[in-house]
């Protein structure tokens, strides 16, 4: 084994102990099987156990690793090793591991910003290990919607730091709380899902054009009174949020009500783009968007018929609807929901959701999502919701 292969078994070790609770006992053989795995599809390399054993113990003089009892597990120096080596080992090191180690470090510095929006009502969490064709390139997801099944499904619940810090152990990376509380009788937040077609997601005024949509969505609420909030899906989405005070809704469906009133915003954003045009490098997409009904649209079904358009998704709206948590980590993307500062809008890089990037800010963007309930008197008059 060169120079290379050696460092690359070095972060392979380093990062599949990283991942480990602090309770768990990682054995040489478990080592051995995951690490053998990752190695022949990263390099195509051989791994033998006394090979193995003998990396381990150049890790342990070195004070980066540490032996127990027969059972392995990195140190505070391991840690600080491996976080230097990340940028340039990420090519051939396991992504769902990468993933989870990010949320390990990540979630306990965001705790008390994403914890608000999962308190109270049901959770869906999304969990990551390994594919089993290409652990290096892809991850497995599994969706995990109860806590239990049996003796009947249990919903799962996180309302301590403690609490999503055990999920996060047990390789959770992405929570998505259900739009209503546990009675699921109304809505708790009103939910506009900004995503360009798939004409437009490979395009460089792709992503421009659903943050310019997101801007008008937050402009028209708050115009209205509201005090709306506009965050990053994660990916190439956008969403804006807002809270209504159901008390002054009219009686009846509020679940209904809501998948309208995210239809008649749209209806007003497409006139008012109509009216006030769209920015420069929007302008062929816009001229385009014209001959066909415009720029944006509501209906969720027929794709082709949507893939230049921008879609204001209102079908989170209902009864065990679910939206990714503000501050949830993206388990496709590996990057962060994150609040963008409504002044900024068009502004905003994905690149500022790196989860390092926004732990640090959490407390900032956090200003920029903090719901309060208005009126919707003036949103349900301005678009012709009670007409």
């Amino acid at each position: 084994m060169g120079i290379g292969l050696a460092g690359n078994l070095r972060d392979h070790i380093l990062l599949l102990l990283a991942i480990k609770a602090p309770e768990a006992r990682i054995d040489v053989e478990h080592i051995c099987e995951k690490v053998s795995r990752d190695a022949s599809r990263s390099g195509g390399w051989a791994l033998t156990k006394e090979g193995l054993i003998a990396e381990l113990k150049k890790l342990e003089a070195e004070g980066l690793v540490e032996s127990r009892g027969g059972f392995h597990y990195i140190t505070d120096a391991g840690r600080s090793e491996l976080r230097s080596r990340l940028p340039e080992a990420s090519e051939y090191l396991n992504l769902s591991y990468r993933m989870v180690l990010a949320a390990k470090e990540y979630y306990p510095r965001a705790a008390d910003q994403i914890l608000p929006f999962l308190r109270g009502r049901p959770v869906s969490v999304i969990k990551v290990f390994s594919d089993e064709s290409d652990p290096i390139g892809k991850v497995k997801p599994l969706f995990v919607r109860y806590a239990r099944y049996k003796p009947k499904p249990e919903f799962i619940r996180i309302e301590t730091k403690e609490e999503l810090l055990r999920y996060v152990d047990d390789h959770a990376v992405d929570f998505v709380p259900y739009v209503h509380d546990f009675s699921a009788k109304e809505p708790s937040w009103l939910v506009v899902d900004l995503d360009a077609g798939e004409g437009l997601k490979g395009a460089p005024e792709g992503f421009l054009a659903v943050k310019f949509v997101a801007e008008k969505v937050f402009r028209l609420l708050e115009g209205c009174g509201i005090s709306p909030a506009v965050k990053f899906s994660g990916s190439r989405g956008m969403q804006v949020w807002a809270a209504l005070d159901n008390g002054r809704m009219p009686k009846g469906d509020l679940f209904a009500y809501y998948r309208r009133l995210v239809q008649l915003v749209q209806a007003r954003v497409e006139d008012e783009i109509a009216k006030e045009g769209v920015p420069e490098a929007l302008r062929g997409l816009a001229d385009q968007a014209a001959g066909g009904g415009g720029l944006t649209t509501a209906k969720v079904a027929g794709k082709g018929e949507r893939a230049r358009k921008v879609l204001l998704d209102w079908s989170s709206m209902k009864p065990m609807g679910d939206v990714r948590a503000p501050f949830s980590i993206h388990y496709k993307t590996g990057l962060v929901s994150c609040p963008v500062d409504p002044s900024r809008i068009l502004e905003f890089d994905p690149a500022e959701a790196a989860p390092g990037r926004v732990a640090e800010e959490a407390w900032r963007l956090s200003r920029f999502f903090s719901l309060e309930k208005g009126n919707p008197e003036r949103l349900l008059e301005r678009t012709g919701f009670l007409s």
